[in-house]
């Protein structure tokens, strides 16, 4: 992809750079379109699209919160206050914020950068402080922290801080289980407090409710919100059901609820799929989805090539995957959680396996010890470190602090030798030592091995995991090295792309391509890279390595609509409509509640002649971002008239 263009006649020259000259004009604007908002008029004179605008946020469709449920149902609101679930997002309090905000704790350093983090408690609340090192001075920003993702919950736990009406996410997080502060993957050429916008999915799976701002990505209500995941999101907005047993109080019957119970399978599972899935492309408005729906008729779910490149929780998918869900017709996730408890081994642990199964089932159980028979979750659904939410400490990358349950059942005998060394470290004897030994070297061995593979496969982040567990078992200098060189790698993948997005919004165009031809040449299948790539050649006139780079990008990934999109766009430009509408089809295929997806298709479809389809998809656009002006221009001009057709 990155062999130079062959010498050509002087006539061929001057058309290709006529042609050039259109597609780097056309890749300006289209990468306008790919990084900015469309902006409102500004006139004098409210105009009728001003007007609609004015109106374009989101009431609340009957959210109550957890309290209106106390009435009735005191127990059992109680009980579930003490989950995850309930403390999936909570404000900060004194008294509940982890030890890392006192003086002697509160500091996080990034050498490199000459940058540096001080999380402290003031009058203001507790604070997020980012002081960069720069020629002209310190500069330091101090963002107050209004929610706390994974409070309370041991693992690890995330910042978020309002600017405006816009929420964000601040870079560094308390992680829990190794007592320290860590960050996450933030721009390194950012500035201010370093933060990244607040994604509409983070917030519906953290919440219950947050007034969002309809085609905005990280606009929200201030004071319009209930937090965690609480009694509504499994049954259903509450304003109907309080208000008619408020006046109906001796009615036993459940009005206006969703009961879980009586769900069938697929429905139930769907409730816990709404987070645990790789459920990320809306199909409509945030927070639409009610229990009892089909998800996806909300929601597109992604299928990553591999795990490492899962949503943060994927358990749904892996559970469908096992022998004993596909062999039951009623297990669900409840078979094993129950949502209103915290997790126990009567909840969620080995005893739920005994529902089903009895110990004959199990052919090793008369081959290991007395004490570890009944640990079947130990050997079926082993726990271990998710890649994919990954941090970086004072000293290491790319760590992931928390250990998430396999949720495909099944039979892993690298799980089962892990139980039996345990076992066999906490007695005394030379047999115990001797099987302690084989067994470490056993399961370093297959880490080891596993770690070459994902090497040789490009999944570095995977690779880097798999040598940090041969670590565990045993501790090899080559193995360390190993690990150096992997961190290195994705270091520089990871800087690499950086700063080709930021040459890209600079107009450094070979800059970036250059940026981005080296993160291929260390992951030829980043498929980011690959679009981006291909970008970038459009801009500076390189039409066929753009669309050769492009198309890479989207066999790659076929769940990313950036591709088909840039391949459409360029069509369009030059002038080949139907090949433009058929590559905004496969975006739309994947990303189907996306403002300027419709669009497209609707300037393809006007210059096709095909109006009607056109004004469709022109008023479907507008539909999803009020702020759309583009297209409701389009759609005055298709109708003949300065009115707005209003949406159905």
């Amino acid at each position: 992809m990155s062999r130079p263009p062959a010498a050509w006649p002087a006539r061929r020259k001057l058309i290709c750079v006529f042609v050039g000259l259109v597609v780097i004009g056309g890749a300006f604007a289209s990468l306008n379109w790919y990084s900015r908002k469309t902006q409102p008029l500004r006139t004098g004179v409210k105009t009728p699209v001003e007007k609609s605008i004015a109106v374009s946020h989101p009431s609340n469709p009957g959210y109550l919160g957890p309290q209106s449920c106390v009435k009735c149902h005191a127990d059992r609101v109680a009980e579930f206050q003490a989950t995850r679930h309930f403390l999936a997002n909570q404000t900060p309090k004194s008294g509940n914020m982890p030890g890392g905000f006192s003086p002697e704790k509160g500091t996080y350093r990034v050498p490199e950068l000459s940058l540096r983090f001080e999380m402290s408690e003031s009058k203001r609340g507790f604070l997020e402080t980012a002081i960069h090192q720069t020629d002209a001075g310190n500069r330091s920003t101090s963002s107050a922290i209004a929610f706390c993702y994974g409070s309370e919950g041991g693992n690890d736990e995330v910042y978020f801080a309002w600017h405006e009406d816009r929420l964000y996410e601040l870079p560094v997080a308390w992680l829990a289980p190794s007592n320290e502060w860590g960050s996450s993957l933030f721009d390194r050429h950012g500035s201010g407090d370093f933060s990244r916008d607040m994604t509409i999915r983070c917030v519906e799976c953290h919440n219950t409710w947050f007034q969002h701002f309809a085609g905005t990505r990280n606009r929200y209500g201030h004071d319009n919100f209930i937090l965690g995941v609480t009694c509504e999101v499994c049954h259903g907005p509450g304003h109907e059901h309080v208000t008619f047993h408020s006046k109906n109080p001796q009615s036993k019957d459940a009005h206006a609820v969703a009961r879980p119970a009586q769900m069938t399978r697929e429905r139930r599972m769907d409730l816990c799929a709404q987070c645990h899935s790789n459920a990320l492309k809306h199909r409509g408005p945030a927070f639409s989805y009610r229990p009892g729906q089909p998800l996806d008729e909300s929601y597109v779910t992604l299928k990553p090539k591999h795990p490492e490149e899962d949503h943060v929780a994927n358990q749904t998918t892996y559970l469908r995957q096992s022998r004993c869900f596909q062999q039951s017709d009623s297990l669900t996730c409840v078979t094993c959680h129950n949502p209103h408890q915290t997790r126990s081994e009567t909840n969620a642990g080995s005893a739920s396996c005994a529902k089903c199964h009895s110990n004959e089932d199990c052919t090793d159980r008369n081959q290991i010890p007395a004490e570890v028979q009944n640990n079947c979750v130990g050997c079926h659904m082993p726990e271990g470190r998710k890649i994919q939410v990954f941090f970086r400490t004072e000293t290491d990358k790319y760590v992931a602090p928390v250990k998430r349950f396999e949720h495909r059942i099944a039979v892993y005998p690298d799980a089962r030798n892990e139980v039996l060394l345990e076992w066999h470290r906490s007695q005394s004897g030379p047999e115990s030592d001797e099987e302690v030994a084989r067994l470490s070297k056993l399961l370093g061995e297959n880490w080891r091995k596993e770690s070459q593979r994902l090497q040789s496969e490009s999944r570095y982040l995977a690779a880097i995991n798999a040598c940090r567990e041969s670590l565990r078992f045993e501790p090899d200098p080559k193995t360390k090295e190993k690990l150096e060189q992997l961190l290195k790698i994705q270091t520089g993948i990871d800087t690499d792309l950086q700063d080709g997005l930021w040459y890209e919004r600079n107009r450094r165009y070979e800059q970036a391509i250059e940026a981005f031809q080296r993160v291929l040449a260390a992951k030829p299948d980043h498929v980011m890279a690959l679009g981006k790539l291909g970008t970038n050649y459009a801009v500076v006139g390189k039409k066929e390595l753009a669309v050769e780079s492009l198309k890479a990008a989207a066999v790659t990934d076929p769940d990313d609509p950036y591709a088909p999109g840039m391949l459409g766009w360029l069509a369009y430009l030059e002038g080949r409509s139907e090949e433009a509408l058929q590559y905004f089809q496969q975006a739309d295929a994947v990303e189907p509640y996306s403002a300027k997806i419709h669009y497209q298709m609707g300037l393809a479809l006007s210059k096709l002649g095909r109006r009607d389809e056109a004004i469709t998809q022109f008023t479907k656009a507008f539909e999803i971002d009020p702020n759309d002006v583009n297209s409701i221009r389009e759609q005055q001009r298709l109708l003949g008239t300065g009115s707005i057709k209003e949406p159905k």
